[in-house]
């Protein structure tokens, strides 16, 4: 062979080198990348379950206001009720006590 094919083969042999390298290289960068969106989809999973979690505890929680609502309105029924019915025996008591006073001034 002579020099000057020689040196093409040469050229052609670095040129190939350097391919393989950066083919070499933009795999590595590939790998790299599909390892990090294996993460990324680890963390999107992760924060789906979260997400469940959060609208489960904030459906108990609404779920919780309510019935404490409806004790609330129980109580405050309960509570009118047995004023009503103090306000009654009030009411009986002093008719009871005007009697009473009116017979105690026949006497």
């Amino acid at each position: 062979m002579d020099k000057e094919t020689r040196q093409m083969f040469e050229l052609i042999l670095k040129k190939l080198d350097g391919l393989e390298t950066r083919f070499e290289s933009m795999e590595t960068r590939q790998e790299s990348m599909e390892t990090r969106f294996d993460v990324m989809e680890t963390r999107q999973e992760s924060m789906g379950k979260r997400q469940d979690e959060m609208y489960l505890l904030f459906r108990s929680l609404e779920e919780n206001v309510k019935v404490t609502r409806a004790e609330q309105e129980k109580a405050t029924y309960v509570l009118a009720d047995m004023q009503g019915k103090l306000t009654k025996l009030t009411e009986k008591v002093e008719d009871h006590e005007t009697v009473i006073e009116q017979i105690r001034a026949i006497n």
